[in-house]
Protein backbone atom coordinates (compact mmCIF):
# COMPACT_ATOMS: atom_id res chain seq x y z
CA UNK A 1 0.00 0.00 0.00
CA UNK A 2 1.00 2.99 -0.99
CA UNK A 3 0.08 5.62 1.97
CA UNK A 4 0.78 9.10 2.07
CA UNK A 5 -0.14 11.63 4.16
CA UNK A 6 -2.24 14.44 3.32
CA UNK A 7 -1.86 16.51 6.83
CA UNK A 8 -2.78 20.14 6.99
CA UNK A 9 0.33 21.21 7.72
CA UNK A 10 2.53 19.10 5.40
CA UNK A 11 3.41 21.07 2.95
CA UNK A 12 2.70 20.16 -1.22
CA UNK A 13 6.61 19.79 -2.46
CA UNK A 14 6.46 17.57 0.71
CA UNK A 15 3.29 15.57 -0.72
CA UNK A 16 4.19 15.39 -3.86
CA UNK A 17 8.19 14.14 -2.98
CA UNK A 18 6.08 11.14 -1.27
CA UNK A 19 4.00 10.62 -3.98
CA UNK A 20 6.70 10.70 -6.81
CA UNK A 21 8.81 8.05 -4.60
CA UNK A 22 5.96 5.88 -5.33
CA UNK A 23 4.92 6.88 -8.59
CA UNK A 24 8.31 8.36 -10.22
CA UNK A 25 6.89 9.68 -13.54
CA UNK A 26 3.69 11.48 -12.13
CA UNK A 27 3.06 14.49 -9.38
CA UNK A 28 -0.18 15.95 -8.27
CA UNK A 29 -1.07 18.96 -8.75
CA UNK A 30 -3.42 20.61 -6.50
CA UNK A 31 -6.28 22.77 -7.06
CA UNK A 32 -7.65 25.58 -5.00
CA UNK A 33 -11.47 26.10 -3.45
CA UNK A 34 -11.40 28.66 -6.54
CA UNK A 35 -10.32 25.93 -9.01
CA UNK A 36 -7.16 27.29 -9.56
CA UNK A 37 -4.06 25.07 -9.84
CA UNK A 38 -1.22 25.92 -6.97
CA UNK A 39 2.08 26.39 -8.50
CA UNK A 40 3.71 27.42 -5.27
CA UNK A 41 4.19 24.15 -3.43
CA UNK A 42 5.89 26.15 -0.42
CA UNK A 43 1.98 25.90 0.28
CA UNK A 44 0.75 23.94 3.22
CA UNK A 45 -1.99 21.44 2.23
CA UNK A 46 -4.26 23.05 4.79
CA UNK A 47 -4.45 25.79 2.40
CA UNK A 48 -5.59 24.61 -0.32
CA UNK A 49 -8.42 21.81 1.16
CA UNK A 50 -11.37 22.89 1.63
CA UNK A 51 -12.51 19.63 4.16
CA UNK A 52 -10.17 19.49 6.89
CA UNK A 53 -11.72 16.13 8.88
CA UNK A 54 -9.47 13.55 7.23
CA UNK A 55 -6.11 13.24 7.35
CA UNK A 56 -4.89 10.61 5.45
CA UNK A 57 -5.87 8.74 2.04
CA UNK A 58 -4.63 5.58 1.61
CA UNK A 59 -3.31 5.01 -2.18
CA UNK A 60 -2.24 1.49 -3.61
CA UNK A 61 -0.67 0.64 -6.94
CA UNK A 62 -3.50 -1.12 -8.35
CA UNK A 63 -5.93 1.65 -7.50
CA UNK A 64 -7.53 3.60 -10.32
CA UNK A 65 -6.81 6.92 -11.71
CA UNK A 66 -10.11 8.20 -11.30
CA UNK A 67 -10.77 6.49 -8.19
CA UNK A 68 -7.57 8.33 -6.32
CA UNK A 69 -8.78 11.02 -7.82
CA UNK A 70 -12.72 11.22 -6.87
CA UNK A 71 -11.30 10.03 -3.63
CA UNK A 72 -9.57 13.18 -3.21
CA UNK A 73 -12.31 15.29 -3.54
CA UNK A 74 -14.77 13.39 -1.31
CA UNK A 75 -12.08 14.10 1.28
CA UNK A 76 -11.04 17.41 0.76
CA UNK A 77 -13.31 19.11 -0.98
CA UNK A 78 -10.94 20.30 -3.67
CA UNK A 79 -9.74 18.36 -6.94
CA UNK A 80 -6.58 16.82 -7.80
CA UNK A 81 -5.00 16.00 -11.05
CA UNK A 82 -1.96 13.52 -11.41
CA UNK A 83 0.21 15.10 -14.45
CA UNK A 84 3.30 14.14 -16.21
CA UNK A 85 6.06 15.93 -18.24
CA UNK A 86 6.73 14.93 -21.75
CA UNK A 87 9.62 16.98 -23.50
CA UNK A 88 9.59 19.50 -21.39
CA UNK A 89 5.37 20.14 -21.53
CA UNK A 90 3.13 19.45 -18.69
CA UNK A 91 0.12 16.97 -19.35
CA UNK A 92 -2.43 15.77 -17.32
CA UNK A 93 -4.08 12.56 -17.06
CA UNK A 94 -7.01 12.23 -19.62
CA UNK A 95 -10.80 10.16 -19.59
CA UNK A 96 -8.20 7.38 -21.53
CA UNK A 97 -6.59 7.37 -18.17
CA UNK A 98 -9.38 7.01 -15.87
CA UNK A 99 -9.62 3.03 -15.99
CA UNK A 100 -5.57 2.35 -15.87
CA UNK A 101 -3.94 2.12 -12.39
CA UNK A 102 -1.92 4.23 -10.96
CA UNK A 103 1.03 1.73 -11.59
CA UNK A 104 0.02 1.11 -14.99
CA UNK A 105 -0.33 4.91 -15.86
CA UNK A 106 3.20 5.47 -14.45
CA UNK A 107 4.44 2.86 -17.21
CA UNK A 108 2.98 4.54 -19.62
CA UNK A 109 3.77 7.57 -19.07
CA UNK A 110 8.00 5.98 -18.96
CA UNK A 111 6.82 3.68 -21.67
CA UNK A 112 5.78 6.86 -24.02
CA UNK A 113 8.91 9.00 -23.08
CA UNK A 114 7.70 10.76 -20.01
CA UNK A 115 10.40 12.39 -17.54
CA UNK A 116 10.77 11.01 -13.89
CA UNK A 117 9.57 14.72 -12.09
CA UNK A 118 12.50 14.41 -9.38
CA UNK A 119 15.20 14.15 -12.03
CA UNK A 120 13.73 16.60 -14.40
CA UNK A 121 12.16 18.85 -11.86
CA UNK A 122 14.30 19.05 -8.50
CA UNK A 123 13.72 22.76 -8.32
CA UNK A 124 9.90 21.92 -7.36
CA UNK A 125 11.03 20.33 -4.44
CA UNK A 126 13.07 22.83 -2.90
Amino acid sequence: MAEISFTGNKLLKSINKEWCSKFPYLYLSFINTEGKAVGDWNNSHASVRATKGADELNTTATMNVSTFERRYKDAYGVEVEIKYVKNGRKYRSLGEHNNMTLSEFNKWVKDNGGSEIMTTHPEWFK
